[in-house]
């Protein structure tokens, strides 16, 4: 009888874990087609918010199939991405952002789960991204001042979104605490 309450349980789960990673591939969709504009030189999507996002909330597993899909939708030429599609703008200049998107799937999520811990968090997962595409973008462009540019542009972009990210788990959290004590 065990096995089968275990069986359910354990279904129920994957269930549910089908479907927020479903909700996390389409919020990932839609945030790289939204392009903030500070004027300037910042600009930043919010692509890298819901994937941290993702990455707090799911496991392992479901984090590698959900950035798997979404650049395998994007390489099969579906307008996912925020520049392009296919397999040419794949390896072009973000192919270093797409391989720190894998990258940082590895990043663990905090024990403690407060502010602090959550911002950290998103500044992980940022930094990896934001350093693998650097790197990939001065390899594409054989050019170090092109890659800096790059980079200098995206920080302000990675401030936000991680205070973001850690202010949306901050109230998840918290919202949960609440209703686990009522």
């Amino acid at each position: 009888m065990q096995i089968k309450i275990s069986h359910k349980r354990n279904l129920n789960i994957s269930r549910k874990q089908l479907l927020l990673a479903v909700a996390f591939l389409l919020l990932l969709i839609v945030g790289s087609k939204i392009d903030i504009n500070l004027g300037g030189l910042v600009s930043f999507t919010l692509q890298t918010l819901f994937l941290g996002l993702a990455y707090y909330f799911l496991p392992r597993n479901w984090k590698l199939a959900v950035i798997s899909v979404y650049l395998i939708l994007g390489i099969a030429g579906l307008p996912v991405f925020n520049g392009g599609s296919g397999w040419s703008y794949f390896t072009s200049w973000p192919l270093g952002f797409f391989i720190g998107f894998v990258c940082a799937a590895f990043i663990t999520e905090p024990s403690a789960h407060n502010f602090y811990n959550s911002l950290a968090f998103f500044l992980q997962v940022h930094v990896v991204i934001l350093t693998i595409g650097i790197i990939g973008v001065g390899i594409y462009t054989t050019s170090f001042a092109k890659a800096l540019d790059t980079c200098l542009e995206l920080l302000p972009g990675v401030v936000v979104k991680s205070l973001i990210g850690a202010m949306v788990i901050w109230i998840f959290n918290s919202y949960q605490t609440k209703a686990i004590e009522n």
